[in-house]
């Protein structure tokens, strides 16, 4: 009876999801509940390996099965870039919170990510960011952010650790990206790492949270060659490099993506 009454419950989620606005949330909601849900399961499944960013592979297979029905495809090119052993600062493009599910398809060994510091209490999810030694960074307090700058640092040193970072500090949909906070050209420029810039297309083709629209779509996603920071003489220049390059793939991007979304 309980099996029959599950099987009823998804049927009907499936019927809703089909339907104009009321889907938008039905898919929303299940997306939410697949970060919670899947954190908590990777989580305890990790608890035997202690913490560690090895932890992400299998959090992050087990994310992605369980956002399969949702149909959003992420492409992957020039992955083999990642695969450098030496400790990056790897930046990305920040839309929404699809950018979780798109990070899984890109997301380097060795890798931490740093986060903002409310997600700490986002059930599930905190107890796999937990067991993967994520970073939290408070932005509404300098102290406590560059005291977050100064044990990351220490980390990339010690143990050369890679760190994803999502610069413009919030998410964006636009099209033009926002301008950079100073944390990742800091850590690099400190560190003496380079910057590995990561390009994602627009979700607007299968999300737009105006239009109440969440379907199954296309996402590029793109490795930059790697931005050597000793070569900039200041912080300001390294970002504003960087920003100029990834703008102008991003927009070559959403135009190839769109064809693919048609």
């Amino acid at each position: 009876m309980t099996f029959l009454t599950i099987l009823f419950i998804i049927a009907v989620l499936l019927v809703l999801a089909q339907l104009p606005i009321i889907g938008f949330y039905v898919r929303a909601f299940y997306y939410g509940m697949c970060l919670m849900i899947g954190g908590f399961a990777g989580g305890i499944a990790s608890i035997p390996s202690g913490k560690s960013t090895n932890n992400h592979f299998r959090m992050f297979k087990i994310f992605q099965a369980m956002t399969w029905p949702m149909g959003i495809k992420f492409e992957l090119r020039n992955g083999d870039i990642l695969n450098d052993e030496k400790p990056y600062i790897i930046i990305a493009n920040h839309q929404s919170a699809l950018d979780v599910l798109g990070m899984s398809y890109a997301w380097p060994v060795n890798c931490v990510v740093m986060l903002k510091s409310s997600l700490k209490y986002f059930p599930g999810f905190n107890l796999c960011a937990y067991l993967c030694e994520s970073v939290y960074i408070n932005r509404f307090s300098k102290e406590k952010a560059h005291k977050t700058v100064d044990s990351t640092l220490s980390e990339i040193v010690t143990k050369k650790r890679k760190v994803w970072i999502y610069p413009e500090g919030t998410r964006n949909p636009e099209p033009e990206l926002l301008p950079f906070k100073k944390g990742a050209f800091i850590l690099a420029k400190e560190a003496k790492i380079p910057i590995v810039p990561c390009v994602f297309s627009s979700h607007k083709y299968f999300y737009n949270n105006a239009e109440k629209r969440l379907t199954g779509g296309h996402c590029i996603i793109d490795i930059l060659p790697e931005v050597d920071s000793s070569k900039f003489d200041s912080v300001d220049e390294l970002s504003a490099h960087c920003r100029k390059i990834m703008q102008c793939h991003r927009e070559k991007l959403d135009a190839e993506a769109a064809n693919l979304n048609r």
